[in-house]
């Protein structure tokens, strides 16, 4: 029996283009019914999370910022936070040296950029996100960044990755959201640490949890579910791990094994 529901947002339940479809509301809604809990798991920022939140009706404390950090979306409190430190912060950007990426910190709900280049005008603009400009790299060094992001190229990113991971093993938690991000949060970051921590403020077990994703920033939430569903069109390292793959998310994926485990008396 499972009482818990972990859905990534962007790309399994929904997209720039496309919101998320009635068919998938009406399948939370039905989960929620049921006496489960349902929660967003998702690499977005809090404000952006929340929003993705409160269009479902979804109260539960979410995980934002490939779960850094988990918050309360009614009352804006910040229930589990795992930011950089400053030393970590400083190795990472370090690190970083020549890579041909922009770089940018978040803290808080506020960015900091060292230019104002056409991705972070439009990014910024989407995200309704205030931003703050600084002097080069060095500059965002700083205590309590909830994470770094470089933003570049596919294959430039792809190599940034597998060099950070060398770089860094267990130090440094390194994932790739979207081809073209590498993102850096603390060590005990990540969307499984975040549900864990989740798991237990509500009394639950990670064998209790069904896990919907499809990036590279989800393979580690899918294998600590008790049921990972990659959503079918996922990047293949989900699907490698995945317990089960759904129709894409424009087929309704994620809805239709929603009700598929509704009809089998899953939840509960």
């Amino acid at each position: 029996m499972f009482s818990l529901v972990a859905l990534d947002v962007d790309g399994t339940i929904r997209s720039i283009e496309r919101a998320v479809s009635d068919r998938t509301r009406t399948a939370i809604n039905s989960v929620v019914d049921a006496g489960v809990t349902v929660t967003l798991a998702t690499g977005r920022m809090f404000e952006s999370a929340k929003r993705a939140s409160s269009e479902l009706g979804l109260t539960t404390p979410i995980a934002c910022f490939q779960g850094a950090r988990v918050v309360d979306p009614v009352s804006g409190a910040i229930l589990w936070h795992r930011p950089l430190t400053r030393n970590m912060a400083g190795a990472a950007l370090e690190a970083l040296g020549s890579w041909d990426v922009e770089v940018v910190a978040y803290h808080g709900d506020e960015i900091y950029v060292t230019e104002m280049t056409p991705w972070v005008e439009a990014y910024v603009a989407r995200n309704r996100v205030p931003f703050s400009l600084v002097d080069g790299r060095k500059a965002l060094m700083a205590d309590g960044h909830t994470r770094l992001l470089a933003v570049g190229d596919e294959d430039e990113v792809h190599r940034l990755e597998a060099h950070m991971r060398a770089a860094f093993d267990s130090t440094l938690y390194v994932t790739r959201s979207l081809p073209h991000f590498c993102e850096i949060l603390h060590p005990d970051g990540g969307k499984d640490k975040a549900l864990g921590w989740l798991c237990d403020h509500l009394g639950l077990d990670a064998g209790e949890t069904v896990a919907f994703g499809n990036g590279y920033n989800d393979v580690q939430m899918l294998t600590w579910a008790g049921l990972g569903v990659a959503v079918g069109d996922a990047v293949p390292e989900v699907l490698e791990v995945a317990d089960m793959v759904a129709p894409p998310f424009e087929e309704d994926g994620a809805a239709r094994v929603l009700e598929q485990l509704l009809e089998e008396g899953k939840f509960g």
